[in-house]
């Protein structure tokens, strides 16, 4: 096992709520603000997403950002423990009765998401709903890492949790069979995808996957928006929108090009409240 995969695993056994997990998390904030990963890029992209923004509000926003993903990795540590405490760090629920009536039918869903928040508590959240209640397992669509210790202990992590794992070359036959079950597949839509439509995200044009468009499309089944926010340091809030509205009278192509304008304004609507909790680190506008 190479030594991040280390690190990681000697911070997992050493985090626990309290000041063990703000040992973690402060350390890891310190990591970053020091090292300053793809710090360039996130000043890039709040430039251009904020154009009338000073440089001193973006560095700032940098700088929450990293802490932001401190505290991140320090819940996922501490969560290892009792995959149950998501219940309890869950401290409010909006909206929780667009899920409901969909859990009492037992029909299937399409979670939209993105690297928002704490996404993976967000996931573990909802696998422990739904394992308290005897129901349906929750998948997600996963992407390997390229660092293959680490990619095995994410995805230890993410079971441990009861979250299952969809890879990302499943088939889409196979994931519509599984939403016709009546399976709940959550999908993170906000990271720039080979292919897949170029559209406006944040008011400049980039590529969109057509994947959760295709799947609610082909399943017939509900896409439903949500998203985790941070409070503090173990107390988030979840937040469901109502499931995107599809035309009826429209071929399949139009009406994956508007599911997919709606899921970049639910996206856009889940990261303004707090852009500082969302993955600036990544090149959303490849250019």
């Amino acid at each position: 096992m190479k030594a991040a995969a280390w690190s990681l695993e000697g911070f997992r056994l050493f985090a626990k709520q309290g000041w063990r997990a703000s040992c973690v998390a402060s350390f890891l904030r310190g990591v970053l603000k020091l090292f300053a990963p793809r710090g360039k890029r996130i000043l890039s992209n709040l430039a251009l997403v904020y154009p009338e923004s000073t440089n001193a509000w973006r560095v700032q926003i940098r700088r929450r950002i990293y802490e932001h993903l401190g505290w991140t990795a320090a819940e996922l540590m501490a969560l290892q423990r009792d995959p149950a405490q998501a219940l309890d760090w869950v401290e409010e629920v909006q909206n929780m009765r667009y899920v409901e009536e969909l859990l009492d039918k037992e029909k299937g869903i399409v979670f939209l998401s993105g690297h928002y928040g704490n996404w993976e508590l967000l996931a573990a959240w909802y696998a422990q709903l739904l394992k308290k209640r005897g129901m349906r397992d929750l998948y997600i669509i996963s992407q390997n890492v390229k660092d293959k210790d680490i990619d095995r202990l994410i995805t230890r992590y993410r079971r441990n949790a009861g979250i299952n794992l969809l890879p990302k070359q499943t088939s889409t036959l196979e994931m519509v069979k599984f939403l016709k079950a009546g399976a709940h597949i959550a999908v993170l839509a906000d990271i720039s995808w080979h292919g897949g439509l170029v559209l406006p995200f944040m008011g400049h044009p980039c590529t969109n996957t057509i994947g959760p468009a295709v799947l609610g499309l082909l399943a017939s089944v509900p896409i439903i928006p949500a998203a985790i926010y941070r409070k503090a340091p173990f107390r988030h809030e979840v937040f469901f929108s109502p499931p995107l509205q599809v035309p009826e009278e429209a071929d399949r192509r139009v009406k994956i090009e508007f599911l997919t304008r709606a899921i970049n304004s639910s996206l856009e609507n889940i990261i303004a409240p707090h852009p500082e909790q969302w993955f600036w680190l990544h090149n959303r506008w490849k250019r």
